[in-house]
């Protein structure tokens, strides 16, 4: 996976790629078939959606896996999916022992497979909670969410909560289908969305505000928000032994490095407690947009 953003629109295909041979190995080391972890006797695997390059999803989640495998005695390997819905099949049918998720993919693993209980949930600095802005390029000239009728739209993933459907569900909520859109297109990352109206690709998107931060040297301003969004969770596979999960969740909630928690997010105090309930919201939106 490069720095650029690769997506499709109307009238043809276009790629902008800027490939590293960094980038290349860890895509070819860490992206591996569902599972391959799983089967490894005294291995655990740790299921992560593609929100990002894999060389920044890598950096994020080392520290604590390093942790998690000092922690419990054995080793604790990574596996990013190609995909979001792949990481939720892989989390709900227990291809993937833990995970971390997002709203919405958290929701399908439950609700239709019912394979994925909740561990912890990412406690942020002075209480702030997960959130997702919508962004344009710094000298576009757009000022609301109202103005965008007409205009060009980036979506992530089609199973992102914050890059998909929460989003979509502003622009309905501001009176715009997508019908309304000049044209929109799925790039599959909130990276790959900030990169684009960077580069002017796409004239608004919509990203999770800690993604949004780290791109905060490109030309790219927020319109709308932030918005508040459910949290961002680790979760186990239903099978896992009941003591070694227990084992896992206590581990989380103790972690009070600064070094692991600050590779993640630099907001991140520590993790916290979790229940279903917190993602009533996440429910609500998705049977909304599903719906339309």
């Amino acid at each position: 996976m490069g720095d650029e953003p690769y997506y499709k629109m109307k009238g043809g295909i276009c790629k902008k790629i800027t490939a590293f041979f960094l980038e290349a190995v860890l895509s070819i080391i860490i992206i591996l078939p569902p599972g391959i972890f799983a089967s490894e006797k005294n291995t655990l695997s740790f299921g992560i959606y593609p929100y990002d390059t894999p060389t920044s999803i890598y950096e994020s989640f080392g520290p604590l896996l390093k942790k998690l495998s000092e922690e419990l005695g054995m080793p604790v390997k990574i596996i990013i999916a190609p995909n979001y819905m792949s990481h939720t099949v892989n989390m709900g049918t227990g291809k993937v022992d833990i995970g971390f998720m997002g709203p919405s993919p958290y929701i399908r693993a439950k609700d239709k497979y019912g394979g994925v209980e909740l561990l912890a949930r990412l406690r942020m600095k002075e209480d702030t909670i997960d959130s997702m802005v919508i962004i344009t390029h710094r000298d576009s000239g757009i000022k609301t969410l109202e103005s965008l009728k007409g205009k060009t739209f980036a979506f992530g993933d089609p199973q992102s909560y914050g890059s998909h459907f929460y989003p979509r569900y502003l622009l309905n909520k501001s009176g715009i289908r997508l019908n309304d859109l000049k044209y929109y297109d799925y790039l599959g990352s909130h990276s790959k969305v900030i990169l684009a109206i960077s580069h002017r690709d796409f004239d608004a998107g919509g990203v999770r505000a800690d993604i949004y931060k780290k791109y905060r040297d490109r030309p790219v301003r927020v319109i709308a928000g932030p918005y508040n969004i459910p949290p961002h969770v680790i979760v186990c596979r239903k099978g896992l032994p009941e003591i070694l999960k227990n084992k896992i969740k206590n581990v989380l909630l103790k972690i009070d490095d600064k070094a692991v928690l600050k590779s993640i997010d630099q907001n991140l105090a520590g993790f916290q407690p979790v229940n279903d309930s917190d993602f009533s919201q996440a429910r609500t939106v998705v049977n909304y947009i599903e719906g339309r």
